[in-house]
């Protein structure tokens, strides 16, 4: 099952899945993205993809363009790609 709904920050969405079969379509969002133990940024895709590998993710849906002045880089560097949170600000972030 999917849920979601408008996030307190202007233009995002907060959601839900139980990680069972929702075929996620691209959008030209980034995602911050929780799964157990992992804190990732999903970056805008270019094709479609599912999303069922059972676990339990939430997340929070940044409307096209604005997630990289927070996130500090360029969605194109994210294209198509899901990246630890540690990893793209270092430790110190």
């Amino acid at each position: 099952m999917y849920r979601e709904r408008p996030s307190a920050l202007p233009g995002a969405v907060v959601w839900e899945s139980d990680g069972h079969g929702q075929t996620v379509l691209p959008d030209g969002c980034l995602d911050l993205l929780w799964t157990p133990g992992r804190l990732l940024v999903a970056g805008p895709d270019t094709r479609a993809h599912r999303a069922g590998d059972g676990l339990r993710h939430a997340g929070v849906r940044f409307a096209p363009g604005t997630a990289p002045a927070l996130l500090g880089v360029r969605a194109d560097e994210l294209r198509d790609r899901r990246v630890d949170l540690a990893d793209l600000w270092g430790a110190a972030g």
